[in-house]
């Protein structure tokens, strides 16, 4: 099988690397047309890419975040379309990120180009079956155009390395973006009940909340919380895949955003497969992949307190936490590898 895959990013998405390696270890070839110019010259530049190819290939990939181009794609080809979404504009940009009222005509016109660019294409892949109940009902899709295709990780950038040593103190890290739904406050407040026990935090990330991080940390003795701003220095994929295993603790999403019923975050999969516990808010899309207790820990969602209670639990049996980090590993290895995870996409073909 050979698949053609477009996107108008400079580098692959790592939501797309994970899937682009597992097709190329399932031996299909993958010809990959990505093209960033600006405005209209980008769309000329994979037109001209794409009719090079001949119709030489089986199926018409669109990478993620790319939803501006599955309309496109159905413009220039009549094979089936594969669109890796992950979820909606609308749901990223007017839900999470608030950019503009829901019943603004901004609004309306993302909602727009998620409506075509779903009913463009063939098969739509996102996170969670919650996530396929909103994209049916927001979208008017049917069922069976959505496939449900777990985010996994690039095995190659993380990985459980047993030579990285864990810290000397007992330490939390919180990574990724501070967007309303993180719940990054609830980690400062954690950190401010927990700031006369042993314990570390480690907050590596930008994003919208960050001044109120900021501000929190202001607020209180917080010499035990070591801040990263992405903001400032980007930690780059090795670096990131060290300072996350000499931690204890993975973070997960920890408000009580309803958007957290719909996704899972990529660090949910880098702690599976670097076998650190991971402790997350207790919502529905988590729920879908872990098992509370067996291969994940959980708190109530925006609950500081509580959050800081789980946290000193699983430090005092620190023991019985590497072996639910060992069974989520064992998840990973057995249902969530780039090649297991391709390969059931392929099967739908």
């Amino acid at each position: 099988m050979k698949i053609c895959y477009l996107n108008i990013t400079r580098e692959i998405p790592q939501r797309d690397v994970v899937y682009i390696n597992g097709l190329k270890e399932n031996g299909v070839e993958v010809i990959e047309i990505l093209d960033n110019s600006p405005k209209l010259k980008k769309f000329w530049h994979i037109f001209k890419k794409h009719r090079a190819l001949n119709n030489n290939y089986d199926i018409l990939w669109v990478g993620y975040s790319a939803h501006i181009l599955a309309p496109f794609a159905r413009l220039i080809s009549r094979k089936k379309i594969v669109f890796n979404a992950l979820c909606s504009l609308y749901e990223g940009l007017i839900i999470s990120r608030k950019q503009a009222p829901r019943f603004s005509p901004k609004a309306f016109l993302v909602w727009l180009q998620d409506f075509l660019s779903f009913h463009c294409s063939s098969l739509i892949l996102v996170e969670s079956e919650e996530q396929k109940k909103f994209l049916i009902k927001k979208f008017f899709l049917k069922e069976k155009k959505l496939q449900k295709a777990w985010t996994g990780v690039n095995d190659r950038d993380f990985f459980y390395n047993p030579a990285i040593k864990k810290s000397p103190v007992f330490s939390i890290i919180f990574r990724g973006g501070f967007l309303p739904e993180s719940g990054i406050e609830h980690v400062a407040e954690a950190a401010s009940l927990l700031q006369d026990e042993n314990i570390r935090f480690r907050i590596i990330g930008t994003g919208v909340m960050e001044d109120a991080l900021i501000n929190k940390l202001a607020t209180f003795n917080s010499k035990n919380v070591e801040f990263i701003s992405e903001k400032i220095k980007r930690v780059s994929r090795p670096e990131l895949n060290i300072k996350m295993q000499e931690c204890h603790i993975s973070l997960g999403q920890l408000s009580d955003h309803d958007r957290l019923n719909r996704t899972i975050p990529h660090k949910a999969f880098e702690s599976m497969v670097m076998k650190i516990p991971y402790l997350t808010a207790r919502n529905k899309a988590v729920l879908e992949l872990f098992a509370e207790n067996e291969t994940c820990f959980c708190c109530n969602p925006a609950d500081s307190r509580d959050l800081a209670d789980k946290i000193i639990w699983i430090k005092n049996n620190y023991e019985t936490a590497q072996k639910i980090a060992e069974n989520a590993y064992q998840l990973y290895s057995r249902e969530l590898t780039p090649k297991i995870l391709a390969k059931k996409v392929l099967e739908l073909f």
